[in-house]
């Protein structure tokens, strides 16, 4: 299994080769289907092939497939599932609990930032800004504080209840999908972006801030304390932030995607070595 590149002009291989072309890449997931994507222009594609023309008057997210269905998160907060080609929004979440106090700094409408489904199906919703809400069979429940300002939530693959977060303050971490810790720890700045996890290990991606013209990328235990930046093959620092999607795992191996270079380390974040460079400016990997 190979990485995926989403830049702002298309999909790329590892090898650098074309998968989609001429449009922003704004998303990339996985399942036993195959690959998706969503694009600049409201498409959603598998594995290459548009198979959706979306919905007018959003721009959409992310996608994420679950055990039964494929969601897609969108601006102004709006969660869809794909059925039959055809986008078709979520009652569930249109009446979700917190949603009258959700916003951006900016003052515009909220996004769905970004999702993750855990080993038993429950499906976290990252707004921004609005927390985390978790949906299961049991309904709908805010998790994490509203003001946490989340920009990726992650369910770990193999440990049922183990999420992880990415938020203005640090690191997120919750042991059963409902309560979280923030810590942050051994970070130049508590402002984190990107969040992925191999075993026992999580790397998150800090910053200055929104407007960031310095990143690192950090490593530490899970339930640890004090977290590690690292280099040794990435730059000392990069020139803004790493960004949401920018991070993925693949076969134990973790992948770093900024600017127009992929680097890839196979050892857990000891080393790093470049994958392929020259792309347009990367937007996600998977």
């Amino acid at each position: 299994m190979t990485v995926l590149i989403g830049t702002a002009a298309g999909a790329f291989d590892s090898d650098g080769a074309v998968l989609i072309d001429g449009t922003r890449i704004n998303h990339l997931a996985r399942s036993d289907d195959g690959w998706w994507a969503v694009d600049g222009k409201g498409r959603i594609h598998l594995d290459g092939e548009v198979i959706s023309s979306g919905t007018d008057g959003v721009a959409l997210n992310c996608i994420q497939p679950s055990h039964d269905t494929v969601f897609v998160g969108s601006t102004e907060a709006r969660l869809f599932r794909l059925e039959d080609g055809r986008l078709v929004e979520s009652e569930f979440f249109a009446d979700a609990p917190g949603r009258d106090r959700w916003y951006t700094p900016w003052g515009g409408p909220a996004d769905v930032r970004s999702m993750a489904v855990d080993l038993d199906g429950a499906l976290y919703i990252n707004i921004h800004v609005g927390g985390i809400l978790r949906y299961d069979n049991t309904g709908i429940s805010p998790t994490i504080d509203l003001e946490a300002d989340v920009h990726q939530v992650v369910a770990h693959p193999t440990r049922q209840g183990v999420v992880l977060a990415a938020t203005a303050y640090g690191l997120a971490e919750s042991h059963n999908g409902h309560d979280f810790d923030t810590r942050s720890e051994g970070l130049f700045s508590s402002y984190c972006r990107a969040v992925a996890v191999i075993e026992d290990t999580v790397f998150v991606s800090a910053s200055n801030g929104p407007r960031a013209s310095e990143g690192r990328l950090y490593r530490t235990d899970f339930g640890g304390s004090t977290m590690e930046q690292l280099t040794n093959g990435l730059p000392e620092s990069f020139d803004s932030n790493l960004d949401t999607h920018r991070l993925a795992t693949v076969d134990g191996s973790l992948f770093v995607g900024h600017g127009s270079t992929v680097w890839q380390s196979d050892d857990l974040g000891d080393a790093w070595s470049e994958v392929v460079s020259g792309l347009p400016r990367i937007t996600c990997l998977i």
